[in-house]
């Protein structure tokens, strides 16, 4: 197995060998768009880690099962040698060559997975749709009026349409459109789900459009991003919001409306799933209006909303 190397292919996840030496830039450029931007970065960083703890030693399943356990044993999190798996079996895939993720390896995995189950982040707190809307309001009488209306919108828009901050910050302003009976469609073009872009189409009830379009009528906004930096003296730029500054937003509407816990970017995203099953939306919906890959993650979320529908909840105590 050859070593891998951070000179083959960009973006800076494949191996020394012929195959690397024969991709076209076309072919590379082509690969490293197949995954969405942040993940990109995110394969590069561990990549870069495991180059570096593997020096001149050959990458192999026995190997990569010791650079597991050495991560477990430096106290990171199972999801964060997860993902090392995910850089390495992706990197494997575009250069076609063997995954070095073995009987081994596996197993190491499985042994972190067991014994690293209190480590890492733990799971975001869910802002419900009550609390969104006391986020929302609370943010549209902020002192800074303009981008207290701004901040409104996005805390709206990312309850109703249950988005991630990297969706948030991809929305352009022709992506949202008002309906006749005051609701809104929001189109999301590609997503960490949809690396191909196939796009879906969001509802927005009445009260969001109305928050929409208060923002978009007062920033003067007739295309290019939707959601856009304000500064100080009230002038907006023409540049969007990242990710990043999404997920300071959401943190600092959640800090004034007195949410208390672990306040996350996806913080609204997961709150709105545990309402959604709070008032009897079943996992399929939950999946398919969350554009989950599958019902594990959804169920996860809201998993004390649907105990209290189960048949115990439901049968013998009627409710």
């Amino acid at each position: 197995m050859p070593l891998l190397t951070s000179s083959g292919f960009s973006p800076n996840l494949c191996i020394k060998s012929e195959f690397c030496k024969s991709f076209s830039n076309s072919a590379r450029e082509l690969a490293s768009d197949s995954v969405a931007p942040a993940t990109r970065r995110a394969y590069q960083g561990a990549i870069a880690r495991l180059n570096s703890w593997l020096g001149n030693h050959q990458l192999t399943d026995e190997t990569f099962a010791e650079y597991l356990a050495w991560l477990h044993e430096s106290g990171n999190s199972p999801a964060t040698c997860s993902q090392v798996v995910a850089a390495i079996q992706f990197a494997a895939k575009v250069a076609d060559w063997d995954v070095p993720y073995g009987p081994s390896s596996k197993r190491v995995l499985a042994g972190i997975r067991r014994a690293g189950r209190e480590r890492g982040r733990g799971q975001a707190q869910g802002i419900t749709w009550e609390e969104a809307d006391r986020m929302a309001e609370i943010a549209s009488g902020r002192r800074k009026k303009l981008a207290g209306i701004r901040d409104a919108a996005i805390v709206a828009t990312a309850s109703d349409a249950l988005l991630r901050v990297g969706e948030l910050s991809a929305l352009q302003t022709g992506d949202f459109a008002a309906r006749k009976d005051g609701s809104g469609r929001l189109v999301i073009r590609f997503s960490k789900t949809d690396q191909e872009g196939l796009g879906a189409v969001l509802y927005l009830g009445a009260s969001t459009v109305t928050r929409l379009q208060a923002w978009i009528g007062c920033a003067a906004i007739d295309d290019g991003p939707l959601f856009r930096q304000v500064r100080e003296d009230g002038a907006v730029l023409k540049n969007g919001l990242s990710a990043h500054s999404m997920r300071a937003i959401i943190q600092r509407c959640a800090k004034d409306a007195g949410i208390e816990g672990t306040v996350r970017g996806h913080s609204l995203r997961v709150g709105a799933a545990q309402s959604l099953a709070g008032a009897g939306a079943g996992l399929v919906e939950l999946q398919t209006v969350g554009r989950w890959k599958s019902p594990g993650m959804p169920a996860r979320y809201a998993r004390a909303e649907i105990a209290g529908r189960s048949a115990v909840a439901r049968l013998r105590y009627g409710k």
